[in-house]
């Protein structure tokens, strides 16, 4: 029975569809006789059906092409708001009609019911205007920008909808949109209940769900009631407190009108349950690795709080302890069993450690334009060599922090090729996709040092200069790909100018030097009015990475310096009031003005950096201690010694503490000595990037009877400064300064000292950060030294 209904079926489906498809047979590759635009308009309007024909591949007096002809209904019903074809055969012969109204015109968009939210916003937030042709499909979209917006406002309880009115005889329509906004989601507090202080903060920290803040949520966007960020803040707290030992925890989030007009009030509920905690805690299947390391592993312990992100905690730990040692593939498992009669659970760890691997191939995928050496330069595994997860890790960082890929994916495989070798060898893959590394900028900007200052910047991330031979076969592109550094510079201000030209090799003739050269000219007069220090110099730098933390750098400068006196009004005055401790200041100045010359210094450095970024680190050491000598021929001859810290320490997700101390000496030797030093290689302190809330380069000493800088030789530099995130590009930070500054060689002394606050943000993401603050010092010598506000491009460390 079932046979026959199914051949029934078949048969009535077959004789449904076959004249269809008979008559699909019947046009194709027939004449087309003829071709009609009948368009459906408004009375008196103008229409020319050639610009809808020329459009079409389907043509009066060609064959006819059912595929072709159904592309062009695709086509024209873009531009149209209804098409309606009708296709004939007579005579063998094609004749196609084609019905088109075209899109209706908005007459009037008429808001109703927006009480808090004013017309012309909701209108500038729609995007369409009266008199545009109506697109359905383009409506619907830009009418959902109007609910995000009530959304993102705060309105959570807003309901929007919009009708249609057309008129036929005209062609236009009427769009009324209805509007209901309900309460206001401004959260004028968030209320904790069975939380303690702790609990709070900490959850506070984590939440999506912000309070209202009148000055700060117009940028942040935080402080309005959402019902996705209610949602996950909701896990994120039933997490938090089952990781505190509470698994059967439930948390309830609910609203209420706040007696403030437009405010709403969040209360978060807990029901704990019972506490949980760890019981016996046992393991096996551990061979390489003894019982006593694997325990101390372990981050748990009897008594404590259940938790499952501690149990994850101690399983990664685990595995990254196999990872270092090879075993890559090891598994471990645990199985909890909760004690009857007691709130324990006991946990057994199962551990199945596989074999130990080696590094066979590795591969790279995806680079269009950096070579191949270049990304392999940056892995820290090496072909052979005993696997090591925490180095697999480490590569796929290193090569997204060199800022030449948009994406970089690090991971392990089972190679085809390496498997015939002897012993368990695994691939690595690294695919990266490449971005743009090249860069052009013209800037101007405002600092409290400088002024007003402009200039424009070239600068190319991932140059290669062996470009130059191909540079006729393949343009510019052949400059590329090479994993070099190269950088032009000229800015000009109200107090300086400087033009420079750098470039960077690293991974010189496949060692670890990286070499490189500095050509710079400059001519500034903001350290005083009164001078201006123009020089022009060459450094030639290589430095050597001894490992993945320290590095030892070498280099040759050569550089020649003049100074140009503005003193011609303060002599004359000093003269007119008889002021003789100025005009022997001045006398100094000017003296010292004509001590120039060649600078030929040679000299070295070693560094350690075990911060975690670059440009932002949130954590790490950095230290630098340098040693120059002056006398390689040239003028001067004089040692120069430096020493250079910064520590970074996180504290919690948003805040980071920064430690500063440096510490800077010129001991000069033979002929030379202090009065004959040249003024453009003596130590300046003071302003935004030393101790701020100092006017710029007033620290130390100055000349006789004048607040004119005259520069040291002994230099002690400290800071604190405690930074926290407000959102991804605005932090807040609070500081604390000290320095010293002293013509005296090797000298330690009196401390000038200044606290003070401000905020850093990012305009352009190229760009380093602007940095506004107020410093208020402690102990100024004179009023002359104080300059509280400060305002630049970058920061303190």
């Amino acid at each position: 029975m079932t046979k026959i209904l199914t051949n029934s079926l078949y048969l009535f489906c077959l004789l449904l569809l076959f004249p269809l498809f008979g008559y699909s047979q019947q046009l194709e590759n027939n004449l087309i006789e003829k071709i009609d635009v009948v368009f459906h308009a408004a009375s008196g309007s103008i229409f020319d059906s050639k610009p809808i024909l020329a459009r079409m591949s389907t043509k009066q007096g060609g064959f006819f092409s059912q595929a072709d002809f159904d592309e062009d209904l695709k086509t024209l019903a873009t531009d149209f708001d209804r098409i309606e074809p009708t296709v004939e055969v007579i005579d063998d012969k094609v004749y196609i009609t084609l019905n088109i109204w075209p899109k209706p015109i908005i007459r009037s968009l008429e808001w109703h019911g927006n009480k808090q939210v004013l017309t012309r916003r909701l209108q500038r937030e729609l995007g369409i205007k009266c008199f545009e042709a109506y697109e359905r499909q383009e409506f619907n979209k830009a009418f959902h920008k109007i609910k995000a917006y009530y959304m993102r406002k705060g309105f959570f309880e807003a309901e929007i909808d919009y009708q249609v009115v057309p008129n036929i005889d005209t062609n236009e329509v009427d769009i009324i949109i209805e509007i209901n906004e309900g309460r206001s989601g401004k959260i004028q507090k968030i209320v904790f209940v069975n939380f303690d202080e702790q609990e709070e903060h900490e959850i506070l920290q984590d939440m999506i769900t912000k309070k209202y803040n009148i000055f700060m949520s117009w940028i942040t966007q935080e402080g309005t009631y959402n019902e996705d960020a209610i949602q996950q803040d909701q896990l994120i707290i039933t997490n938090y407190l089952q990781n505190e030992g509470y698994a059967d925890a439930q948390v309830d989030i609910s609203v209420a009108e706040s007696p403030k007009t437009n405010r709403i009030i969040v209360t978060i509920t807990a029901d704990r349950g019972e506490p949980y905690f760890f019981g016996c805690l046992s393991f096996e299947g551990n061979k390489i690795i003894s019982d006593e390391i694997i325990d101390r592993l372990f981050t748990i312990r009897r008594g404590d709080p259940y938790s499952l992100e501690s149990i994850r905690e101690t399983i990664d730990l685990l595995t990254e302890a196999y990872g270092r040692l090879g075993y890559i593939d090891a598994i471990i498992d645990f199985d909890s069993k909760l004690v009857d009669g007691e709130n324990l659970y006991d946990l057994h760890f199962k551990i199945e450690e596989g074999e130990q691997y080696r590094v066979g191939l590795i591969r790279v995928f995806g680079n269009t334009v950096t070579k191949t050496p270049v990304i392999l330069h940056e892995t820290l595994l090496i072909p052979g060599e005993i696997f090591n997860s925490i180095k697999l890790k480490k590569t796929e960082e290193r090569l997204q922090n060199i800022g030449y890929f948009k994406n970089v994916n690090v991971y392990i495989v089972k190679g085809t090729e390496s498997s015939s070798l002897p012993g368990n060898y695994r691939d690595v893959y690294i695919e990266v996709e490449e971005t743009s590394t090249g860069q052009f900028s013209a800037f101007v900007g405002y600092s409290s040092v400088e002024e007003i200052f402009g200039g424009i910047n070239i600068t190319e991330r991932n140059f290669n200069h062996e470009g130059f031979y191909y540079l006729k076969r393949d343009g510019l592109k052949a400059l590329r790909g090479g994993g070099e550094f190269v950088n032009a510079t000229a800015q000009i201000g109200q107090k300086s100018s400087s033009y420079v030209l750098s470039w960077t090799k690293p991974y010189f003739m496949d060692t670890k030097w990286t070499i490189g050269f500095d050509l710079s000219n400059s001519c500034q007069r903001y350290i005083s009015k009164e001078y201006d220090l123009e020089t022009i110099g060459l450094n030639l730098r290589a430095h050597y990475n001894i490992n993945q933390f320290v590095r030892l750098g070498f280099h040759y400068r050569l550089k020649n310096g003049f100074v140009f006196l503005h003193t011609h009004e303060e002599e004359s005055e000093a003269r007119h009031y008889h002021d003789y401790r100025e005009l022997e200041g001045l006398h100094d100045l000017r003296r010292e003005a004509h001590i120039h010359g060649l600078i030929s210094a040679v000299g070295t450095s070693l560094s350690y950096d075990s911060t975690n970024h670059p440009i932002k680190p949130s954590k790490g050491f950095r230290s630098r201690f340098s040693l120059e000598f002056a006398g390689v021929g040239g003028d001067h001859t004089f040692l120069n010694a430096g020493y250079f810290n910064c520590y970074y320490l996180s504290v919690g997700s948003r805040s980071i503490i920064k430690y500063r101390a440096d510490f800077r000496f010129i001991q000069p030797i033979g002929s030379t000595h202090y009065s004959t030093m040249p003024l453009d290689e003596r130590i300046f302190l003071g302003g935004e990037f030393t101790v701020r809330g100092f006017r710029p380069y007033r620290l130390g000493p100055q000349y006789e009877g004048t607040h004119i800088p005259r520069g040291g030789l002994s230099m002690q530099l400290y800071s604190i400064e405690m930074n926290r995130r407000i959102i991804e590009d605005l932090e807040a930070f609070v500081f604390f300064d000290a320095a010293h500054l002293s013509k005296e060689t090797w000298n330690f002394g009196r401390l000038s000292l200044s606290i003070g606050y401000g905020i850093k943000f990012k305009l352009i993401s190229s760009i380093p950060p602007l940095t506004i603050g107020m410093g208020y010092p402690l102990n100024p010598r004179n009023r002359s030294e104080v300059k509280k506000f400060f305002l630049s491009v970058g920061g303190n460390f």
